[in-house]
């Protein structure tokens, strides 16, 4: 099972958290936006000792893609809960994960969610 990280907000950044997959690697799931259903979801791979990253997913939470995965990932979430944000909704969404190939995979397919 994957370590989920404490959620850090920054006013200036954002919001995100980081995890650490089943294969070792390590993913960071950023938010970036100024409420909690909008802006942009990103997922990076941190490169050694965290010294810089790759980015694997994006999506503009804002666009209707966006917005359909969001719904999707969000229709169990209790109101006001953790998992109801964006933030907590993808990391919900990717922890089960047990690789960066998994990761993108996962993501991509509930990008295709109409």
């Amino acid at each position: 099972m994957a370590k989920v990280g404490r959620f850090i907000t920054d006013p200036k950044a954002g919001a995100y958290c980081q995890i650490t997959l089943d294969s070792g690697e390590k993913i960071l799931v950023h938010h970036e936006g100024s409420g909690f259903k909008d802006g942009r979801i990103t997922i990076d791979v941190l490169k050694f000792l965290g010294f810089g990253s790759d980015r694997v997913f994006t999506c503009d939470l804002d666009s209707p893609e966006g917005r359909a995965a969001l719904t999707h990932l969000t229709r169990d979430a209790r109101p006001g809960s953790v998992e109801g944000t964006a933030l907590g909704t993808f990391v919900a969404h990717v922890k089960s994960c047990t690789s960066v190939a998994e990761v993108k995979a996962s993501c991509a397919a509930l990008m295709s969610i109409r």
